[in-house]
């Protein structure tokens, strides 16, 4: 006889940090910031890309808390990979379906996609983050190296983590810290090129093992109370390792050795601290914190923050250089800050059509794969 386990529960805060991911991670691809009375827009569109790092680290935590929750259930495997399926693949491969099957009978697609379009396979294969370091991606899916990753990263952690405990679970998350730190570091000395460093699974998992190790250490009996007494220091803690980050890193330059070596390993320590603050029961400071996060328009733009990733960049591939064109006598002045925002305003519209008109379906499905409890299995490595 199997029970309904009671796993990982929502936190509304995480929304929010979704919400300051994407919108990072949105100026940052528009990459229209050059004139430098804008600088300091600029600066804060430069250094969107660590949007995807605060993804990854979220993915680690949320992704190890569901898997250790469910470590007594009989349909482990079965429940954890039938609702990342149902989470990811409808979206992910109905875009791919239109793009190349669909589009290419019914009109054009523009003339760098089709001229890349000989390299989808590796899309559909979720591989592209293996591939476009060395040229053979697709326009407008540049983005999509990271969905790779994290599917890697999906495919092989339930695996890793099978009737494991959360201490062990911890420990095995800061090995994987270190060997990804070490292993930038070897590639750096080897002088690898930068794609490699940005895209590759192994280079990036630390992000990944710092939500996870996260996530594991409020499991621990030891580590459960730590993170409650030092309930209120976490988001401060975690800003404070970013902000002292930024020194060795060039304000975690996109390409700099720095970045590459111990960058990306010091934004994966303060995300996963950030998470904890927005998790962890408290009061004061950090409760203020946690509401701030939690608040309806952001908690709105993380909701369908998968959808707006999946879509910027065919918005701006497919439309964006007339938007552009429109703005720039309009605007010539604001128009670096301007097309960003319309481009999030799109992007968000798109995601909300998609989620409410096609994914939600798939969603639904999802509670037919509740992870079943079963006292007979316990966690026992």
């Amino acid at each position: 006889m199997t029970n309904p386990l009671h796993t990982s529960r929502h936190y509304p805060a995480l929304d929010g940090l979704r919400a300051f991911a994407i919108l990072l991670v949105i100026p940052h691809n528009a990459d229209v910031f050059s004139a430098n009375h804008l600088w300091a827009a600029g600066m804060l569109a430069h250094v969107g890309w660590i949007g995807v790092q605060l993804f990854f680290v979220l993915s680690g935590f949320l992704i190890t808390g569901n898997l250790l929750d469910s470590q007594g259930a009989p349909n482990y495997y079965q429940s954890f990979f039938a609702r990342r399926v149902l989470r990811i693949f409808p979206l992910y491969y109905g875009v791919l379906i239109v793009t190349f099957l669909v589009i290419p009978h019914v009109g054009t697609l523009p003339r760098d996609m089709t001229a890349s379009a000989h390299n989808q396979v590796w899309l559909w294969t979720f591989l592209v983050n293996w591939t476009e370091p060395f040229g053979r991606g697709v326009e407008g899916f540049s983005h999509f190296w990271s969905l790779a990753v994290e599917e890697q990263f999906y495919f092989i952690w339930p695996f890793l983590l099978y009737r494991r405990t959360a201490k062990t679970v911890f420990s095995l998350s800061i090995g994987l810290m270190l060997v990804a730190f070490a292993i930038r570091c070897a590639l750096v000395l080897a002088a690898a090129r930068h794609d490699i460093l940005y895209m590759f699974t192994f280079c990036r998992m630390d992000a990944l093992a710092a939500g996870a190790a996260a996530a594991a250490l409020m499991r621990t009996p030891h580590g459960g109370v730590l993170t409650h007494r030092h309930a209120k220091r976490w988001w401060i803690g975690g800003l404070a390792i970013l902000a002292v980050g930024a020194i060795p890193t060039g304000l975690y330059a996109l390409k700099g050795n720095g970045t590459y070596t111990i960058g990306y390993t010091i934004l994966s320590v303060g995300f996963a601290a950030l998470i904890l603050g927005g998790v962890v029961q408290s009061a004061g400071a950090s409760k203020l914190y946690q509401k701030l996060l939690s608040v309806a328009p952001l908690r709105s733009v993380g909701r369908y923050s998968y959808g707006m990733y999946v879509f910027h960049m065919l918005i701006i591939t497919m439309v964006g250089g007339s938007i552009l064109a429109s703005l720039k006598p309009l605007f010539p002045v604001w128009y670096p800050v301007i097309f960003p925002l319309i481009i999030i305003a799109l992007s968000y519209c798109v995601a909300f059509a998609s989620f409410h008109g096609f994914e939600k379906h798939f969603l639904r499905l999802k509670q037919r794969f509740t992870p079943a409890a079963n006292v007979a299995m316990q966690p026992t490595v």
